[in-house]
C-alpha cells in the first residue's frame, strides 16, 4: 500500500472519534424493510436506536474497546469504543411498527412500510 493512500486511511479512521461502521444488510422484503446489523461485543442495554421515516441510526456501546496498532516508521494506535450506523431507508416506514430483536450479538430491525391511501372519487 502506497503511503499516500495509508494515510488518507489513517485520518478517516481518527475522525471516527473512536466508532466503528458495523456490517450491515438492508433487505426489501415487500411490505417491509428488514436491517440485519453484527454489533460483537455488545449488550442488549447498550444499543440505540432511533428511527425516522426515512432513516435509521443505531449507536452501540462495546463491552470493551478494540484496539489497532501499527509498528513501522510511523507508529499508530486507535481504540475504537462504541459501533455507529446512519442508514437512508429505500421508502418511507411507519416507525410507529417498528420492532427489533438482538440475540448474540446480530441486531434485527423490522420496519413496517408506511401505507398511503388515495381516495379516488367516482365522477
Amino acid at each position: 500500500m502506497d503511503i499516500e493512500r495509508e494515510r488518507r486511511i489513517i485520518r478517516a479512521m481518527w475522525g471516527y472519534n473512536g466508532n466503528l461502521e458495523p456490517l450491515c444488510e438492508v433487505e426489501d422484503r415487500g411490505d417491509e424493510i428488514v436491517i440485519t446489523l453484527d454489533l460483537p461485543r455488545v449488550k442488549k442495554e447498550n444499543v440505540e436506536i432511533n428511527t425516522s421515516e426515512d432513516s435509521v441510526e443505531i449507536r452501540a456501546k462495546m463491552n470493551e474497546a478494540v484496539c489497532w496498532e501499527r509498528w513501522g516508521s510511523v507508529q499508530r494506535r486507535i481504540s475504537f469504543q462504541e459501533f455507529r450506523k446512519q442508514i437512508k431507508l429505500p421508502e418511507p416506514i411507519d416507525p410507529d411498527k417498528a420492532s427489533a430483536s438482538f440475540k448474540r450479538g446480530i441486531l434485527r430491525l423490522s420496519l413496517p412500510k408506511k401505507k398511503r391511501k388515495v381516495f379516488i372519487p367516482i365522477q
